[in-house]
Formats: C-alpha cells, structure tokens, sequence
C-alpha cells in the first residue's frame, strides 16, 4: 500500500471516530428509538435498507451504524441527510456535515494528540511567527500577530486542509518550529511529527519535508534590498525604499515603506532601516545580504563605506556585517533587457569560471557599438569597466550602458584605478570561481581595515555591481508607506 492510500484510509478512520464522537453527544446513546429511526433514513436515502447489528451499548452501536455508512457508496452523505431530516441547523448536523465533505486537521490529529505539544510551544516564542504559519498553511497572508505564542499559531491551522501530499498544516508547522528552535524542544517536536506520521501513513512524506525544511535551512540567507529613485523634482531629493526579507523563502517581501529624503541623509536613513531589520532578524541564526538599488548618478555613491549605529557615537562599518552590493535601477525598470539579463545569470551559475570575465579598456572607445558586439557573446557574464561609470552615458561607446543591456550580471570598477590596474586583485578574488563574490569581497575589504598597503588601499573601493535577475521588486508603487519617524516629522514641520 503506497503512503498516499495509507494517509487516505488513515483519515477516512479519523473522520468516522470524530462521527461517532459527534453523534455520541447527541440523544442517540440513550434512545433506542431514534437510532432505529436514524437507520431508517439512511436506508431511505440509499433506496436499500442498512442492515446494521444492535448492540445494547448505544455508542457501540453508533459505531456500527457509521462503520456501516462508511463501507457502502453515498453511505456518509446518507448519514448527513439523516441527521439533517432528525435536528436541521442543529450544531450536531453542521458538524456532522463538515466532517463528511470538509474534513479538517482537528478530525485527523484528535485533541489529546494536539495538547502534547500545547506546553513546548505555549512556551515558545519565535519572532517569525507569521512568516512559519504562512508557509505551513500554503497561504501568502497570514495574521500578522500570535502574540509571539507557537500555540495560537497551531491552533490557527487547525482550520487548514492537508495538501497534495497529505502531509497536514499542522505537521508541517511543527517541523519548521523544531528546525528553528533546536536543542531538546526540537527534538521532542520531531518525535511528536515522526509518532503522528506513523499513525497517519505519512513517514516517507514527513522524510522528504524534512529533508527540504533542512536544506532549505541551510541555505538560507535574508536580504535587505533599498531602492533610491529621484523623486523627480528637486535633483538634490531621492524616494527611499525597502524590501526587507524576514523569510528565507519568501520573495518579492512586500514592500515595507517610501520615505523622501535629501542626498545627504541617505547614509543615516539607510543606518535605520538597517538596525530595525537586526531587530526583526534576532531569531534567525543565518547569513544576511545588503543590496543597494541606485539610480546612474548615484553608482559612485561609496555606500562600501557607509556605517550603521550612528547614534551610538561610534559608527561601525556595514562592511564588517555584511556582503554589501549596488544593483542597477535603470535594468531594473527595463523589461526590455530582462531576458538576456536571465540567460548571463544562468550562464553565470552553471559555470562561474573567472575565464567569463571581460576586462574592459580593450576596445577602441569611438567605434560606434564596439563594445556592445564584445559583450554580444554570450561567454561573459562579468565585466570590470576601464574607468567608473559617468552619470551620463557617453554616446555609441557606454561600457556601463552596453554590459547592462548585453545581460553582464556582475560588473566591477574602482573610482581611480583602472582595469589593468585591478586585473592582479580581481584575479585573486575569482580564484576558483565567481561563485559567492559578494562574500570574498567583503572578506577582502575586512582585511584592509587591517592591512595596510596600496593594494588594500585600492580594495577599499573597490564597487561590485551584483544584479541577480531573480531578486526583482515592483518599483514605481502609487502607495506611501511612512517609515519609522516620517509622521513625527511631518507633524514637527507642520507645526
């Protein structure tokens, strides 16, 4: 018997004891007569007469009646026409009903097996509450607070089918708190999962959920991407936006809010957002990523050395934290350029070898379109341009305009230095592969906090531009969502 049709057969004998169970707190146990009438209406509805042993114990012979119902065709739906023709809109018949056509997961897992867990998860607080349950329920909205208590949280998807698999909500929930929390209440949780599996039929599914949740774990990383866009009067005022990533498995993270601000309070503003997002990161003992989305005037932004925790009187460097990235809003905006962006990234990740990367200079800068018929082939996926990018694009020969049209994901630059003057460092740093260049270029600029030389003076600034194609965020958002302190402030100009 295959798991699947074991799980079935498994929750058809739940349903019919949750019936009983139903059916036992009615008037039936103790009168004969309406159980003999009980039958009768079944019978009619099944046009045949059910013939069903009576016992002198009333709830044995309820049992009997709803074994009966459930080993004929159409036999439950007779039972809920039954009950229907003896107490209409009664609690007994809605229940009776939901049992036989909605089953749930508190028909499947009976309440003496849910109170198990109630004092390990009463007891347990996990700050991505709302980001388990959704991917436990298979629903992208969930509420948005439980009060920090894992058992609300399960009480809630007790209300939530089985999917595909038959593997319930529940059960699903349960492994995602248990990976996350570890220890002794971890594993008494994966044994409560593994007690439920065996008794559900379900043990080869609950091993390929866990596997995932595991893998899935172990991958993980969080990202906090923030978009700057002019706002389109002033040319010294940007709109300021964020998308911060609380799962792991969750992406596009809806966008957390828009905000104006000058040039200069960018660094402070991003500093903010930065520490709410540690806040919201407390219970999460995986890697975190920082991307910056800016506009083409702003690529020489040194957001590489941009500090956090301002208000402390002593900055600290987000360098130390984090692999920190710019991102190209113009490719962003522009669909036009999304599929050939999508089959470098694939290239790239198929086959990160620093044999992939252009270095540019190499192409005589006034023959029109030379250097997009370079990056045309489809071998490069990462460029280091000559020189840093201007604000504007220089007409028919653009390093920056022809790598990010030709799909190049990867781009690097220095402010002063030029590609044969990086070509020495880059070479170190894809020794191996392109793969996690954001993580060896951060590694590199901690050493130059400690190193000092020409070479770690160069890798200071070194800006990597690392654009994955399958981070995409919906920009231009009609909707302004305040950040922390907006209203105050407003309200201060205000007065």
């Amino acid at each position: 018997m295959s798991a699947r049709t074991g799980a079935v057969a498994e929750t058809a004998i739940a349903i019919r004891e949750a019936a009983v169970d139903v059916l036992a707190g009615s008037e039936l146990p103790d009168n004969g007569q309406s159980r003999v009438l009980l039958l009768q209406l079944i019978g009619d509805y099944l046009t045949y007469p059910l013939t069903v042993p009576d016992q002198m114990v009333g709830r044995s012979h309820l049992v009997e009646i709803v074994s009966a119902c459930a080993s004929v065709d159409g036999g439950m739906e007779a039972l809920v026409w039954a009950v229907r023709m003896l107490w209409p809109d009664s609690l007994v018949y809605k229940r009776i009903r939901q049992l036989v056509r909605d089953p749930q997961i508190r028909d499947l897992l009976p309440a003496l097996e849910l109170d198990l867990l109630r004092g390990h998860l009463t007891a347990t607080i996990i700050p991505q509450l709302p980001a388990l349950v959704c991917r436990a329920a298979g629903r992208s909205i969930a509420p948005a607070s439980f009060s920090g208590n894992a058992w609300e949280a399960l009480r809630y998807l007790t209300d939530f089918n089985a999917g595909p698999d038959g593997l319930p909500p529940v059960m699903l929930f349960v492994e995602l708190v248990a990976c996350q929390v570890g220890g002794v209440v971890g594993e008494d949780l994966m044994r409560w999962n593994d007690q439920q599996a065996q008794r559900l039929s379900l043990v080869p599914v609950l091993r390929a959920r866990r596997a995932r949740v595991t893998q899935a774990l172990d991958d993980a990383r969080l990202h906090l991407l923030i978009v700057v866009q002019h706002d389109g009067i002033d040319p010294d005022r940007y709109l300021l936006s964020y998308w911060r990533q609380d799962d792991p498995q969750e992406w596009p993270p809806p966008l957390g809010g828009t905000v104006t601000v000058m040039a200069s309070e960018l660094e402070r503003r991003v500093d903010e957002l930065v520490v709410d997002a540690e806040r919201a990161w407390a219970g999460y003992p995986i890697t975190v990523s920082l991307e910056i989305v800016l506009p083409r005037a702003l690529l020489t932004l040194p957001v590489h050395r941009w500090r956090k925790e301002h208000d402390t009187g002593n900055p600290k460097p987000l360098v130390l934290d984090y692999p920190i990235v710019i991102r190209s809003l113009e490719r962003m905006r522009s669909p036009h350029w999304h599929r050939v962006w999508r089959l470098r990234w694939r290239t790239l990740t198929n086959d990160p070898s620093p044999t992939r990367i252009h270095f540019g200079g190499s192409v005589d800068a006034n023959a029109l379109n030379g250097i997009d018929a370079v990056l045309s082939d489809p071998r490069w996926v990462m460029m280091v341009l000559a020189t840093s990018p201007t604000a504007e694009p220089r007409p028919g020969a653009d390093e920056l305009t022809a790598a990010l049209r030709s799909g190049l994901p990867v781009l690097m630059w220095h402010p002063l230095s030029s590609s044969e003057d990086l070509h020495e460092i880059i070479g170190r740093l894809v020794d191996g592969g392109l793969v996690d260049l954001p993580g060896r270029v951060q590694d590199l600029r901690r050493s130059a906090f400690n190193v000092r030389s020409a070479e770690m003076d160069i890798v200071r600034d070194l800006v990597l531009l690392w654009d994955d194609p399958d981070r995409l965020v919906v920009l231009d958002q009609p909707l302004h969502r305040p950040l922390k302190g907006d209203i105050a402030d407003e309200r201060e100009r205000a007065s």
